[in-house]
């Protein structure tokens, strides 16, 4: 019993200190004390000798429900359950998922923490490997999970500055999220949601690939496409190569329906070639396309590399 309670005073300790110092990593609302041994690194925490890593995630409010089947145990395809519960946060309480995968020979202990505030959706994952238990024991894991918060909105200014290039001109569409991976989440309307059945949606990011050669970028184009979308009925309008800010780039128009409500939605796809592959891609209703489209090619000619 001595013992417990030691362990128990030294877990609300843990706890304790890690509300007084969350730590953000840039351009995310989503803090946390992270487990001692990792650092902040790109959009989350690491330990790269242990091979540990702590991720955040944030998206629109509207996604709760769907990230919460996500979360099911029914979904955990290849995992062995070992936890599942809904745990006290600073700022509510959030479902807290802990499990066992192997991977690639790599026996791994997964946490994943789902929760949500009035304006977002925010998720947090946590990979150690079995080997590296001994650093980041299930108490000090707990202690991070249990310290994660989720602070006011940043200004424009803030979520801008983290990103590695400008955009000079935003057509009219505001910020939700920004990384310093270079992921820009925008939209053109009232409510904070990538919901493009409700209102228009656009979103730039650097790919980590090679850009193909000149012959290839059309069938390169609508392979990032419908990997991206990922819908059967999307069908493409158009597809041609274009100048992006005087650099080699290649345009896709496509339309489908939202396959929630069955609206009728339109999708543009700019990829702009250069040193990498920038993927910009926007989505809006039919009956507002014109409009929409014009202030997403505003966006897009406001790119600039720092």
């Amino acid at each position: 019993m001595i013992r417990l309670c030691s362990v128990s005073a030294i877990l609300a300790l843990l706890i304790s200190a890690s509300l007084a110092d969350p730590v953000y990593p840039p351009g995310s609302r989503i803090g946390l004390e992270p487990p001692p041994g990792m650092v902040p690194s790109g959009a989350g925490f690491a330990d790269p000798a242990r091979g540990a890593l702590l991720l955040v995630t944030e998206l629109s409010v509207q996604s709760y429900a769907r990230v919460m089947q996500d979360f099911s145990p029914e979904r955990m395809q290849g995992m062995e359950l070992l936890g599942r519960e809904m745990i006290a946060l600073p700022g509510g309480d959030g479902l807290l998922v802990v499990a066992r995968q192997t991977e690639n020979g790599v026996a791994l202990r997964k946490w994943a923490l789902l929760t949500r505030t009035e304006d977002m959706t925010a998720i947090v994952v946590a990979t150690s490997p079995d080997t590296a238990r001994e650093a980041y024991p299930d108490a000090a894991l707990r202690a991070a999970f249990g310290s994660v918060t989720v602070r006011a909105k940043l200004s424009p200014d803030e979520m801008l500055a983290v990103l590695p290039y400008r955009l000079d001109d935003l057509g009219g569409f505001r910020l939700l999220r920004a990384s310093p991976d270079g992921t820009a989440v925008l939209t053109f309307g009232p409510n904070d949601t990538t919901l493009p059945a409700e209102q228009p949606y656009f979103m730039v990011a650097p790919r980590a690939v090679e850009p193909p050669p000149a012959a290839e970028r059309d069938r390169f184009a609508q392979r990032v496409l419908t990997g991206f979308v990922n819908r059967p009925d999307l069908r493409i309008v158009r597809s041609e190569e274009i100048r992006i800010g005087g650099a080699p780039g290649h345009e896709i128009v496509a339309e489908g329906r939202d396959p929630a409500t069955g609206d009728e939605l339109m999708t543009v796809q700019w990829l702009r070639f250069g040193a990498g592959v920038v993927q910009m891609f926007g989505v809006a209703r039919k009956d507002s396309w014109a409009e929409s489209l014009r202030r997403m090619r505003a966006l897009r000619d406001g790119f600039a590399r720092r």
